[in-house]
C-alpha cells in the first residue's frame, strides 16, 4: 500500500527572510560559542576510569 506524499512547506517574501535572518544568527552563535569538548566531561571520564579498572 502506497502511502501519501505530504507537501513541503515553503516559504515566501518577508517570512523567508525573517527565517533566513534567525538561522544565519543562530550559525553565528554556534560558532562564536566554540567547540565542545566530550572529552572533558563527567561520563567520559567516568568511562574512561571504568575501562582503566577493567584493563581495557
Amino acid at each position: 500500500m502506497a502511502l501519501p506524499i505530504k507537501a513541503i512547506p515553503t516559504l515566501y517574501g518577508e517570512e523567508a527572510r525573517r527565517f533566513r535572518l534567525r538561522a544565519e544568527a543562530a550559525e553565528r552563535r554556534y560558532k562564536e560559542r566554540g567547540g565542545y569538548d566530550a572529552t572533558k566531561g563527567p561520563r567520559y571520564i567516568m568511562m574512561r576510569e571504568i575501562l582503566r579498572k577493567a584493563k581495557m
